[in-house]
């Protein structure tokens, strides 16, 4: 009798699996407690089968871009559909886990436990996909974009390609110059180099340090020679120049035993080459790299009167997963980690 029943139960809940169309409950509503079942005599069924082949991909897809940015409205932007849609397709997915993947908050979500570990897998898994994909179909040369610092990518490293096309001839650089953070999921960037004077690390990305930086103080000839520099107090009466702070030149002169002016002065820029140019055209002193000035200094163009440096912060190679880079990208990110290491041009003059 009781395997009778086992079958009855059975075919009972094939029905509910396959023909939700006959009944007129609402499946999804009925799986909204991680704990809804149905029960027959001694067998419990859950509503949804999870396995591969009934894995609800479009769901996945929806919550694998809005957990990535924690927004769904930037994953609809992404995923060119309606906020509606991605938020429809994230409730569905609940409903069927039965647990919470996001807390609503006021104006947004954030993550639950679940959500990370589940948005864990699937970036993951996306990624090896379209790894793998890419590289089945790489073609002989490869392109690989690059988002850079504008500051690096001016100064140092935009001199120094060739040397990286003449050992991989077949990889093509796509540098793109801009202070903004690389957005890898919206993009076609695989690699980002970024400053920072204190962060190490960024939230789903993976860092590495390519080079310390050093500020000094540089000028032309021309202006060098228009006052007697002896000390590193004698640059109070000449224009200094600026980037981003005007913090940087009073901890300079406190670095090197000076009284800093009560109020600095002087024109600003955002940009390392630009500041540059200006400090070569005779406008001011600039407290800048040395890993950005060494060219100019040995050109002529630029001198630097003191050996005193202050820590300027760092450079940072940056990726989604290194381990998942192309080859020609992983070539390139090598290179660069040799080509920065330990790099310390000299400044005094």
């Amino acid at each position: 009798m009781n395997a009778r029943k086992r079958m009855v139960s059975d075919q009972i809940a094939n029905i509910f699996f396959h023909i939700p169309g006959l009944l007129s409950f609402n499946r999804r509503r009925l799986a909204r407690d991680a704990q809804t079942s149905i029960r027959f005599d001694t067998v419990n069924y859950r509503l949804y089968d999870m396995r591969r082949g009934r894995l609800p991909l479009t769901a996945l897809r929806a919550f694998e871009a809005a957990g990535r940015v924690e927004s769904i409205s930037l994953a609809a932007e992404e995923l060119c559909v309606s906020q509606a849609a991605v938020s429809r397709q994230v409730r569905d997915l609940e409903a069927q886990m039965g647990v919470p993947l996001f807390e609503r908050v006021h104006r947004g979500v954030r993550l639950t436990q679940a959500g990370r570990s589940l948005l864990k897998a699937l970036t993951d898994a996306f990624d090896n996909i379209e790894g793998t994909i890419a590289e089945i179909c790489r073609p002989m040369f490869e392109t690989i974009a690059v988002s850079c610092d504008p500051s690096f990518a001016t100064c140092w490293l935009a001199p120094r390609l060739s040397a990286f096309r003449q050992i991989s001839p077949d990889t093509d650089i796509v540098l793109n110059a801009d202070l903004r953070l690389a957005d890898f999921g919206n993009d076609d960037t695989v690699l980002a180099i970024r400053y920072s004077k204190e962060r190490t690390n960024w939230p789903r990305v993976e860092a590495r340090k390519l080079c310390d930086t050093h500020l000094s103080a540089f000028l032309s000839p021309s202006l060098a020679s228009s006052t007697d520099i002896r000390t590193p107090a004698d640059l109070l009466s000449l224009p200094r120049l600026h980037e981003d702070s005007r913090d940087d030149w009073s901890n300079w002169f406190a670095a090197a035993g000076v009284a800093p002016p009560s109020k600095e002065r002087g024109m600003m820029f955002n940009e390392s080459g630009v500041m540059l140019q200006a400090a070569i055209a005779g406008q001011g002193i600039a407290l800048t790299d040395e890993l950005f000035a060494g060219a100019a200094v040995r050109r002529g163009e630029l001198v630097c009167p003191f050996d005193i440096t202050i820590p300027g912060g760092a450079y940072w190679l940056v990726s989604r997963s290194f381990g998942r880079l192309s080859l020609g990208a992983r070539g390139f990110a090598d290179w660069l980690m040799d080509a920065t290491c330990g790099w310390r041009p000299a400044c005094h003059v």
